[in-house]
């Protein structure tokens, strides 16, 4: 599911652990075509900065903190393989609360690209996939 610190999705994640089912978190570093550049926030810049890492390890490192799998997409090989540079250190736990505390909590994929076949199947319109109540 779409999980990053500007889309915790907290009550899901919560839910799956309590019935034993593992989440693997996709769009971990936000979208700059979505809306939410998480990568250039300032927050997340500050302890990347704070730690040595690039914004995009903090990202990363953020959601196996939370024990989720986690699948950064890119297209560019070196980026895939400094993805991996997200072990041997942890984010301290007030850096890894603060994370946890950003406010303006906002999807940035709805799905429809993903899941949604509008001339046939089950899934229509992102309106059948998705619960929107808090």
């Amino acid at each position: 599911m779409e999980m990053h610190p500007g889309w915790r999705n907290d009550k899901m994640l919560e839910a799956c652990k309590s019935n034993g089912i593992h989440v693997t978190a996709y769009s971990p570093l936000g979208s700059q075509d979505g809306g939410r550049d998480l990568i250039h926030d300032q927050m997340v810049e500050k302890i990347a900065k704070k730690l040595n890492k690039t914004p995009r390890h903090i990202l990363v490192k953020w959601a196996l903190q939370r024990c989720t799998s986690v699948i950064p997409k890119s297209s560019h090989s070196e980026r895939i393989m400094d993805n991996i540079n997200v072990f041997g250190w942890k984010i301290p736990e007030q850096d890894f609360q603060a994370l946890c505390s950003i406010s303006d909590q906002r999807r940035v994929l709805d799905g429809e690209d993903l899941f949604v076949n509008k001339s046939s199947g089950p899934f229509r319109s992102v309106a059948d996939l998705w619960d929107h109540e808090d």
